[in-house]
This record gives structure tokens, C-alpha cells and sequence, in this order.
């Protein structure tokens, strides 16, 4: 006599999106209601698995899931193991943090080297409602790391991206870097200057591109030739930046400006213009980006550009926790203005 087919009684969520090849989360919305995101016939093929399959929720890890799982994922993806010491990465994580909390959600973070995105926790697990990632590398490795972000199928908030995101559950939050950087070109042409130099580090990231962009296109546009150079420091360490800004100023020509990726590279370079004897500003200009509170502190104060970082961080939590309760972003990108602070060094 055959003996009884066994029941399965483990059916996860997993099974059911591999069986109808699709995510996780899509899934998830079907299975709990939310399918004004879902394709009808999509939403069919899941419905058919889950009935095939006999899925059969666990009441109780639902509930604790719902009482206790609201929490967002961020994932840094940074070669610096102190990436929280970063003061736009902490500015931001502040903001989002405490805006999460104000509305009842954690915010779970993890740093990994850019080689490494994809073998992230967060990313592997199915524990926080949504995901967010700042990005770092060369280009053709963050459009990778955006397409595996594409593949989870969660609500995600990318930062600093310069891309256009269709036809996905994904949301592109950056400051206006590009005009950051024009607006310092338009500064130091104004300044009647001749020889730029943009100080920056080895490590790419999308914010430095858009500054580096801006900067070199509004001093190509004014009417004076300008000579514009790039000067890459190993990293964005204080003792790389002088050194690095050290080694520029002791040749034949010195700039008329150094313009840094950042307030901290910035003011490394202006030590290295104090140690060859050159008077700021009036042998020589120094910009830097960013505006935290690191410009008051320099001697003479840093001329600047204002991120909003603390400011995109609570937008993004706002338009996730809306994400989260109307089941669709209201747009594909949000752009937060910068602004130029003049300070003593140009």
C-alpha cells in the first residue's frame, strides 16, 4: 500500500518566488493585499504557486514581524573602515535616524568595501521593509550594484546617484553637486584667476564626478582661458591631502586656486600652502565642499559649498515610510539644492 504524500509545511516566501520567478517582495505585496503594484497576470502566477504549494503563513512570526521588523537597511559602500566618521555619511545617517525613530522605525546599517556590495547582510536577509545605499567605485561597478539592487525588487533609496531609474521600485535622492561645482568655477573666475587645481581622492565616488563636472564646465565657459588640472591624493586622510597639495605647490607654477573634493581636503591644503610660506588668500585661493562645521574652524574660515546631507537623509526617510504605506514612490528622483558659503580663503 503507497504510503500518504507528505505535506510540506515550510513553504517560504523564497519558495513561492522562485516557483513564479519573481521577488521576494513581490510576494510579500500579494500575499498581504498591497497589489496596486503588482501585474495582474503576475499577480495570478503568484496566487497559483501559493495554492500548488500549500503556503501556509506563520501566524505568530507575522506578528512579532509586524510589532518588531520596522526597520530600514542601509548599506555604505565605502574602502574606509571608519566610513561612519565621514562627516556627510554621518550627517546623513543622522537625519534619516532620526526621522525613522520619530516614526517608530530603526534604521540597520552595514559598511562594505564597493568589491563586496553584493555579499551584504542586509541585502541577503528579508528583515527590513526597505533598503537604502550610498555607492562607491568605478562606474560600470555601481551601474552593477544598482542593477542587483534592481533584482531584490524591495522599496530602495539610492544616494547620490546621477541616473534615471524606470520601471522600478527605487528612488534617486542627491544634492545638486554639478551645481555646486559651477557655482565655485563662476566664484573663482570672478576672482580673475588663471591656474585651477581640483584636489580629490583615488576613491570614485558620484558626488565628486558631479563637482569635478560642474566646476570644469563653468571655467571652460568664461571668456579667459583658464588651465584647469586634477590632482588625485591616495585618499581623502589628512596626510594624503597635504601631501599631496605639498608636492603641487612646490612646482615651478603654482595654481592661483585649489579647489578640494572636500572641506577636509581643503583645509589639509591650506596647512600645505602655510607650510610653503604662501599667504591665503592672496597668493592663493582655496575652495572646499561640503559646509559642515569643519569651514568656522579654519584659519582664514573656508570658502564653501553647503550640502543639504542632514536634510536628504530625513527626505528619504519621509518618502520610504510613505513608500511603505501607499505602496508606489510618488517620484523616480529628488535633486536638493546646494548653496556657495563665502568665507576668508578666496
Amino acid at each position: 500500500m503507497a504510503k500518504p504524500k507528505k505535506v510540506r509545511t515550510n513553504v517560504t516566501l523564497r519558495d513561492i518566488a522562485e516557483a513564479s520567478g519573481v521577488s521576494m517582495m513581490t510576494v510579500s505585496n500579494v500575499i498581504n493585499g498591497r497589489t496596486n503594484t503588482v501585474g495582474e497576470k503576475t499577480r495570478l502566477r503568484v496566487e497559483r504557486e501559493v495554492k500548488r504549494l500549500n503556503y501556509r503563513p506563520n501566524v505568530n512570526a507575522r506578528n512579532l514581524r509586524v510589532s518588531s521588523s520596522q526597520s530600514i537597511g542601509l548599506v555604505v559602500s565605502d574602502v574606509a573602515p571608519a566610513f561612519l566618521s565621514d562627516p556627510f555619511i554621518s550627517q546623513l545617517v543622522s537625519g534619516m535616524s532620526n526621522y525613522l525613530s520619530s516614526v517608530d522605525h530603526s534604521l540597520d546599517i552595514q559598511g562594505v568595501v564597493p568589491q563586496q556590495f553584493e555579499q551584504a547582510n542586509i541585502l541577503k536577509r528579508a528583515g527590513n521593509d526597505a533598503l537604502c545605499a550610498i555607492l562607491c567605485g568605478p562606474k560600470s561597478l555601481r551601474k552593477r550594484h544598482v542593477d542587483f539592487l534592481k533584482k531584490i525588487g524591495q522599496p530602495t533609496v539610492i544616494f547620490q546617484e546621477p541616473i534615471q531609474v524606470r520601471r522600478h521600485d527605487i528612488l534617486i535622492i542627491r544634492q545638486d553637486d554639478k551645481g555646486g561645482g559651477s557655482e565655485v568655477g563662476n566664484h573663482l573666475i570672478g576672482k580673475n584667476v588663471r591656474r585651477v587645481v581640483f584636489l580629490k581622492p583615488a576613491s570614485e565616488w558620484p558626488a565628486i564626478e558631479q563637482r569635478e563636472h560642474g566646476l570644469r564646465t563653468a571655467l571652460e565657459s568664461g571668456k579667459k582661458a583658464i588651465d584647469f588640472r586634477v590632482v588625485v591624493a591616495p585618499s581623502e586622510g589628512y596626510s594624503d591631502s597635504r601631501e599631496a597639495a605639498r608636492q603641487l605647490l612646490q612646482k615651478k607654477t603654482s595654481p592661483d586656486a585649489i579647489v578640494a573634493a572636500t572641506d577636509s581636503m581643503a583645509i589639509a591644503a591650506m596647512h600645505a600652502c602655510d607650510d610653503n610660506g604662501m599667504d591665503i588668500p592672496g597668493d592663493i585661493s582655496v575652495v572646499g565642499f561640503n559646509g559642515f562645521e569643519a569651514w568656522r574652524y579654519a584659519t582664514p574660515t573656508l570658502t564653501t559649498i553647503r550640502s543639504p546631507a542632514y536634510e536628504m537623509g530625513q527626505r528619504a526617510g519621509e518618502e520610504l515610510i510613505k513608500r511603505l504605506r501607499n505602496g508606489v514612490f510618488e517620484r523616480k528622483s529628488i535633486l536638493l539644492p546646494t548653496e556657495l558659503e563665502l568665507g576668508e580663503s578666496t
